[in-house]
């Protein structure tokens, strides 16, 4: 049998790739998409009458009786092939209810759960007015999903707005069940893709994405002739192999989901998420990479300052932007402080908070060890010098380690270990990762120089307190390693929407931006 010559496969393959292209243009889900279900959407109370005089159901709000109220569940979902971060929001998602007035909403499932703080924090959150909700831009990874529970009123609203907000869809749900007058209409605008209502679809949209998933199959099966070997059917994001990341403490958490959504993806893939301190982390790649093999050890780490000059074999990338912040106990009574003030703090100037307007209370300081990123930034951007050196107790509970020592001040090892002290001890005050301190209930977060730490770079450069995670390798490493294929992992949507949701900046959006901390 004679086989086809190069030229005559390669114009089948061009045939085939152009059909399959077309059916996956065609057929499949848009690569962004938003669904939305109305799961129900049903009146509230009882008729006297049907009830047989046994009970009447009256529904109050602030003592004032809402009539013909209704309860309407709702459930958005990323239910297409990318992530979606905040900026694929042209037009923020709105939800109108014809006829009808919001009187509240809550959120009482959301995954992951954080999108619940996303989606009500205060003076960016949920909001409504007459009888359409607005909805702030969240990220939403793939299969993450959130529901809104909304009370409303057969009161009409007053009709403002402009109905479809952007114009890109306008979707209605008024057969639902439940069977109550009115429309929902949901509005909205993603770029590069679209909302749309969820409904099952079956016969013919199953045999058109059977017919594109055998066009992709020609096409795998047309590229291993030509190639003269099998084909591979894997992500080209990922690699196999087992991977250590070490070092900052304050940026393990995102790590480690950033780790789990990897592994998730990539058979084969074991990465470890070590916080054993930035300086740490940088001293453990540095040894590690001298007795690796050729390529580099399969080792990375994450700091929170740039590496020392002594480390020359290190390659750094910046990777995001990690918001600090500053935390007392409860008892405290303070919620502002001035750079002036803490500087005051640490040299030993104010000793009782009662001088700076709290309680009565001694200060105790909670510091990081030498290792700490966090402490390097601390000193760098807020005391503009050092902590003081010495360790005058051992749990900062009185000076038991240096009766003489001007300030009561005890040390720990990680941002974790930090919180729980500060929580626990009277009259304490620390430095931590803002997430992870408003996660914490016994310590409160200080607003510094008046200011609030803001995910925001725009809003950012009046706030002091902020340093740039950075991701090192020993050298550059080979290409295809899971070293690599990991750091690359970094950039993408994934990891970025999980940088947001612990209150970073991603480096990813700002690299080319003027003036930012990101750029090289």
């Amino acid at each position: 049998m004679t086989l086809p010559d190069t030229e005559t496969l390669l114009a089948a393959a061009g045939l085939v790739a152009t059909a399959a292209l077309w059916a996956v243009e065609r057929f499949l889900p848009g690569r962004k998409r938003i669904g939305y279900r109305v799961q129900m959407d049903t009146a509230i109370g009882m008729n006297p009458q049907d009830a047989h005089s046994l009970v009447q159901l009256r529904l109050l709000r602030q003592d004032q009786e809402i009539t013909d109220a209704t309860l309407a569940l709702l459930r958005f979902e990323n239910d297409g092939g990318k992530d979606i971060v905040r900026q694929d929001y042209q037009e923020p998602l709105t939800v109108e209810f014809t006829g009808r007035t919001v009187i509240g909403v809550e959120v009482p499932d959301a995954n992951p759960p954080d999108l619940v703080g996303m989606l009500t924090r205060n003076g960016g959150g949920l909001r409504h007015d007459g009888g359409r909700l607005f909805i702030p831009k969240v990220p939403l990874n793939k299969r993450n999903h959130f529901k809104l529970l909304v009370l409303l009123s057969a009161e009409a609203g007053d009709g403002s707005g402009d109905g479809d907000a952007g114009g890109a869809h306008r979707g209605r749900a008024g057969d639902t069940d439940g069977g109550r007058p009115g429309e929902v209409v949901v509005g909205g605008f993603i770029s590069g893709g679209r909302i749309r209502r969820n409904a099952q679809r079956w016969g013919p949209r199953k045999l058109s994405l059977a017919l594109g998933g055998v066009c992709i199959i020609l096409v795998g099966l047309l590229a291993g002739l030509l190639l003269n070997g099998p084909t591979v059917v894997a992500s080209a994001e990922c690699a196999t192999g087992r991977l250590t990341v070490d070092g900052s403490s304050a940026f393990a958490p995102p790590m480690r989901e950033v780790a789990r959504q990897y592994t998730a993806r990539c058979r084969g893939a074991e990465i470890q998420v070590v916080e054993s301190g930035s300086l740490s982390g940088l001293g453990r790649l540095n040894r590690a990479g001298r007795s690796a093999p050729a390529g580099g050890p399969a080792f990375l780490a994450a700091s929170d300052v740039a590496a020392p000059a002594i480390y020359r074999e290190l390659a750094g990338r910046r990777i995001g932007i990690v918001l600090l912040g500053m935390v007392v106990n409860g008892r405290t009574g303070v919620g502002d402080l001035t750079s002036e003030q803490l500087r005051g703090i640490y040299d030993g100037r104010y000793t009782n908070w009662k001088q700076l307007g709290g309680s009565d209370l001694p200060v105790r300081i909670v510091g990081r060890d030498a290792a700490s990123g966090t402490r390097r930034a601390f000193e760098t951007t807020v005391l503009r010098g050092s902590e003081p050196g010495t360790v005058s107790s051992y749990d900062c509970s009185g000076k038991d380690r240096d009766a003489a020592a001007r300030v009561t001040r005890c040390e720990v090892n990680s941002t974790g270990s930090l919180l729980e002290t500060v929580g626990r001890v009277p009259g304490a005050i620390g430095y931590a990762e803002v997430y992870a301190a408003a996660k914490n209930p016994r310590v409160t977060r200080v607003r510094l120089n008046g200011r609030e730490p803001d995910i925001e770079w725009a809003g950012q450069h009046s706030y002091p307190f902020w340093t740039v995670e950075y991701l090192y390798t020993y050298g550059q490493p080979e290409a295809g390693s899971l070293a690599a294929k990991f750091r690359a992992f970094m950039d993408s949507d994934t990891a970025k929407n999980i940088l947001r949701k612990y209150e970073h900046v991603p480096c990813a959006d700002l690299a080319s931006a003027p003036g930012s901390a990101c750029g090289p």
